[in-house]
Formats: C-alpha cells, sequence, structure tokens
C-alpha cells in the first residue's frame, strides 16, 4: 500500500515537469610515488603509474510551484582504476604488482529552490551518496604478500544549501552543508538503526565550490 501512496506523491512533480538526462565520462593517467611500509617505523618510496577510467550518467527533473521549485537528481558513476606499483628500483624484495579497483556510485539529491533571479538562485536540500567498491588485487610476483580481497561499502547523507552563480556561459556555486558520518555496511538492512543515529552526531560541516563553463 505504501508504495501506491508514494507513486501518487510523485506523479505530479513528474507531470508537466522539466526533466534532463546527461552522461558524461572521464580517462586519464598519471605517475608519482608513494610510501611503502616494510616494518614498523621504516618506510620504501615506490613509483607507481595510475589509469582511472569512469563513466556516469545523470537524470534531472524539476517543476515549478508558487512557492518556488522542487528539484529531484539521480545519479549514478562506474568507475574503474589500475595503480601498478614498481618495486624495480626500490631495495624491497618484492616483484611490481596491480591493484584494481572498482566503485559503483549511486546518489540522489531533492533540492528546494526558494529564490530564483536572472543571474542566480538560493536553494537548500538534502541527499546522500553511496560508494559500492570491490578491490581486486591481482598479483603475479613469487611472493606471497599479506594482502586479500576485500570489499568495502559506505553511504554518506548530507543536507546543503548554497547558491548559483551565472553570468552568460559561466556558472559558480558555492555552497555549505552538513554531512553525516559514512556508514559502512555488508548488507542494506545495516544502514537503518543505530548507525543511522550514530552518523547524523558525528557528522561535520562541509564546504564547497563547484564551477562551469559552457562551450
Amino acid at each position: 500500500m505504501q508504495k501506491y501512496i508514494y507513486i501518487l506523491i510523485l506523479f505530479p512533480c513528474l507531470c508537466y515537469s522539466q526533466i534532463g538526462i546527461g552522461m558524461s565520462g572521464t580517462s586519464n593517467f598519471t605517475t608519482g610515488q608513494t610510501i611503502f611500509p616494510v616494518e614498523e617505523g621504516v618506510f620504501e618510496t615506490v613509483n607507481y603509474e595510475l589509469r582511472n577510467n569512469s563513466i556516469g550518467l545523470d537524470w534531472n527533473t524539476g517543476r515549478r510551484f508558487i512557492i518556488g521549485e522542487i528539484w529531484c537528481m539521480i545519479g549514478i558513476t562506474y568507475n574503474i582504476s589500475k595503480t601498478f606499483y614498481s618495486f624495480s628500483e626500490s631495495n624491497i624484495p618484492i616483484s611490481n604488482y596491480e591493484i584494481i579497483e572498482r566503485r559503483l556510485i549511486p546518489s540522489l539529491t531533492l533540492e528546494y529552490v526558494f529564490l530564483r533571479r536572472s543571474n542566480f538562485l538560493i536553494y537548500s536540500g538534502i541527499g546522500t551518496y553511496a560508494i559500492l567498491e570491490n578491490l581486486n588485487l591481482d598479483q603475479d610476483n613469487e611472493i606471497e604478500l599479506n594482502i586479500s580481497t576485500h570489499q568495502y561499502n559506505g553511504v554518506i547523507p548530507f543536507i546543503r544549501t548554497g547558491i548559483r552563480l551565472n553570468k552568460g556561459n559561466f556558472t559558480i556555486n558555492p555552497f555549505v552543508g552538513y554531512e553525516l558520518k559514512t556508514i559502512y555496511f555488508d548488507e542494506f538492512s545495516e544502514i537503518f538503526g543505530d548507525e543511522l543515529q550514530e552518523s547524523f552526531s558525528n557528522g561535520n560541516i562541509r564546504t564547497g565550490l563547484r564551477f562551469g563553463i559552457l562551450f
């Protein structure tokens, strides 16, 4: 019965509303150095090469009311990063190995625009994003490392308010919000209950800035 009530509530917002769909993707390569712990109090510098690929899909819909606008934004991003560690120039007796990280990052945001003018708007909203990660270690070396395959999942709810300024093709969005402490889980049922209350009590104020140029 509840699901039908939710449909009836959302139906007026979906009808006669503005809808937008966007797709994006990135691919970049970088090299660098990191610190590898050899033993207690002893560290070694190790070179690495990182390739990061991601693809994202965004869907948003909104509707204007007499007292403002309500927008719903849903997004999902799939990210793969491959890091190759080279021990050839180090003193550690470990062969080179590669770490592959795969992440699925869904997000949901509800925003209320209570003031809009020609070159700016003021909004507030609530939302959450999750990090569903599966880390795999493919090792081809002869020395057994004390690293095992594991899963890492977390969800981060937030409350946010901000201003969007636009001048021609340039937009800037400073915002401030309260981000709850990450809730780690193995099953979705673990998100609710004491973990949610603890997450809200141990959250932090976050500030940020977004900007863009439309060509």
